[in-house]
């Protein structure tokens, strides 16, 4: 059953006229389409409002002509007082400017008081609880995503770090088989404190809303770093790059983007993997392939392994690391995919921004 839908709306309207033509449209069967029932509570000026400080609205109905203030200034002192109610500019001007401008300050839309009707009104209404209730779900994730960077920053972090000290310290003094085991202390420390870093990258890139600042990375040492770290791994693998020397927008983790593909492809294809590496540049965009002779993706799997938690079947992963590569890769303002590879397994195609000087 679902359940009944009760919409609170406040009707700040100094024109008597016009007050009573909103409450017509709001008490018309049209709304019961869309909400069970309807409380209007009507003032004249925005004074009874900031009297009731502590009173929550799913939607305000606000004219710009009121006798204390008229214009934006109405929707800006409005928007201070309703918290995060969304918030309709009722007016009688026919002002494309202005329209535009209250939506950039927060109304959720315009109506011209000429226009009003029934069903707009009601649509109106709609998108505007809609798109309200997004923004406030979405404000409560970036908190959350907020929070959860903050951890492991000061405690994760830290905590790994003391941990990892403490380990070498360990490595230093003790011999033969306890050594080994400080070691391992050490190597583990040292991936718990990477995919750490990594997790926060991602945690920031989600939740800045003016981006990670970007810079001008050399795309061929970049790829070449991280071809000795897949031979360091896969003792009998072969890696061959072919990059000319080319300059891409990214940052420092560009060098973790390119690290993860490359690994995956040994994790997948084998210690004895062949990987090709060739670069194109066309139109503003630099295109890596990075192919490989293992045993390749399947077609139904090519997308949804970029998604996070998701990793392939034989895997023992923690599935983050392709989806790390495609959050960032796109933070980049680029593109990830994947498809069959010429040599029998995966080709990864990553698509960047050229850096023109």
């Amino acid at each position: 059953m679902t359940e009944p839908i009760h919409l609170n709306v406040l009707l700040v309207e100094d024109n008597p006229g016009d007050a009573r033509l909103v409450e017509h449209h709001l008490n018309s069967p049209a709304v019961g389409h869309f909400v069970d029932d309807v409380t209007i509570s009507h003032v004249e000026s925005l004074a009874p409002v900031a009297d009731r400080p502590g009173a929550t609205y799913d939607v305000v109905l606000l004219d710009l002509g009121l006798p204390e203030s008229t214009g934006l200034s109405t929707l800006d002192r409005a928007t201070e007082m309703v918290d995060a109610a969304p918030i309709i500019v009722l007016t009688g001007m026919q002002d494309q400017e202005m329209a535009i401008e209250a939506i950039n300050r927060g109304a959720q839309d315009y109506l011209p008081k000429a226009d009003l009707d029934g069903d707009r009104l009601v649509r109106a209404l709609r998108y505007a609880v809609v798109r309200s209730r997004q923004q406030r779900a979405i404000q409560r994730q970036t908190d959350q995503m907020d929070f959860f960077n903050s951890i492991l920053q000061h405690d994760i972090l830290n905590g790994m770090n003391v941990i990892r000290a403490r380990g070498e310290l360990l490595e230093d003094t003790l011999d033969s088989q306890e050594r080994e085991y400080a070691s391992t202390i050490v190597r583990w420390s040292d991936d718990l404190i990477d995919l750490t870093e990594k997790v926060r990258s991602v945690l920031e890139t989600v939740t800045d809303e003016d981006g990670r600042g970007h810079e001008h990375r050399e795309l061929q040492a970049v790829l070449t770093a991280a071809a000795e770290r897949a031979r360091s791994v896969g003792d009998a693998c072969t890696v061959t790059v072919e990059s000319e020397a080319v300059t891409v927008v990214a940052d420092e983790l560009l060098d973790d983007v390119f690290a993860n593909l490359f690994l995956n492809a040994v994790e997948h294809g084998g210690a004895d993997v062949t990987i090709d590496v060739t670069t194109t540049v066309d139109d503003g965009v630099v295109t890596v392939c990075l192919a490989d002779d293992g045993d390749g993706i399947p077609s139904s799997e090519a997308r949804r392994i970029f998604e996070r938690g998701e990793k392939g079947s034989e895997s023992g992963g923690t599935g983050f690391g392709l989806y790390f590569v495609d959050t960032m890769v796109r933070s980049y303002g680029g593109d990830v995919w994947v498809e069959d590879s010429d040599l029998g397994g995966a080709a990864f195609y990553i698509e960047l921004p050229h850096a023109t000087p």
